[in-house]
């Protein structure tokens, strides 16, 4: 395998592991620590708060390797021309969901702006990270690494 496919599969393994801890940290908030929240004496607020600013940050880690990532590897599909007209509706129903969630997760580029507002539903940001990761894994069934 020359050494560019292996570039472009070390993207693709980074940019998989870093949607998996994304949207894996979303699923176990959602599932787990909220439920417990609420069925808890008294409100762990303090709890709750510190392990979503520790989550916080491998977060913004994992969508900022999720954007480097995702960009090269859709520069890539489509600057070699294997990228059909399905492909590049399914692209963008995909970056759409996940700009979205990054967005209702509190990604923006202007904080202040936007500070008094309203965070999305959790449930809301897990659904549309699993449409994201559900296309990427058709698109990724489908095209393969050279399709």
């Amino acid at each position: 395998m020359p050494a560019g496919d292996w570039f472009l599969l070390s993207l693709r393994v980074a940019h998989a592991l870093a949607a998996m801890l994304w949207l894996g940290g979303g699923v176990y908030f959602v599932l787990a620590v909220r439920p417990a929240s609420r069925e808890a004496d008294e409100p762990p607020r303090a709890f709750i708060s510190a392990a979503q600013g520790y989550f916080g940050e491998w977060a913004q880690v994992a969508t900022m390797v999720m954007v480097v990532t995702g960009g090269i590897l859709v520069f890539d599909r489509l600057s070699n021309g294997s990228a059909g007209l399905t492909y590049v509706a399914l692209m963008a129903a995909k970056i759409l969901a996940a700009l979205l969630a990054f967005w209702m997760t509190g990604v923006r580029p202007v904080r202040k702006m936007v500070r008094g507002r309203r965070r999305g539903s959790p449930e809301l940001i897990v659904a549309l990270g699993v449409v994201a990761f559900a296309i990427g894994v058709a698109l990724s069934s489908v095209y393969g690494l050279n399709g």
